[in-house]
């Protein structure tokens, strides 16, 4: 089994990803997903696009660390994440977290404490694009 952290700048296919995923997985009892996208409005104003950049190089070695503080305390069959960067419209895929185990919680749990620790402790730099200005948005407002 492979356990995959995917940084990208293109869109993914939701459907097939969930696909492969467990159909890689077919012996484990529960596979647990959690799609973030791009909102439209934020405080009543229609966001046009958001930027996100990171330093590839540290969000790994944060991810990887992230990563093996929660496997320990969850039994984990497999994992998926994807996170894109660059600008994103409205609407698109921003993260897909998959996870698989042989219950529910443990996939439920592990996904949970994944969100937390990308919104608050992995380097991504994110600033939203509105009709007549921008701003950077800060981690506790993702």
């Amino acid at each position: 089994e492979v356990k995959i952290i995917i940084f990208q700048e293109n869109n993914f296919e939701v459907g097939e990803i969930l696909e492969n995923f467990s159909e890689k997985n077919n012996k484990s009892g529960a596979i647990f997903s959690f799609l973030g996208k791009v909102r439209e409005i934020r405080d009543n104003e229609q966001i046009k696009n958001i930027q996100i950049e990171f330093y590839e190089k540290m969000a790994k070695i944060q991810t990887d660390k992230i990563i093996k503080q929660t496997i320990k305390k969850f039994q984990i069959d497999d994992f998926l994440i994807i996170h894109r960067f660059g600008r994103l419209l409205p609407g698109e895929n921003i993260i897909f977290i998959l996870s698989a185990s042989k219950h529910r919680k443990e996939s439920f749990f592990f996904v949970q404490n994944l969100i937390e620790w990308f919104k608050f402790k992995i380097t991504f730099w994110k600033k939203e694009y509105y009709s007549n200005h921008s701003s950077w948005v800060k981690s506790e407002d993702i």
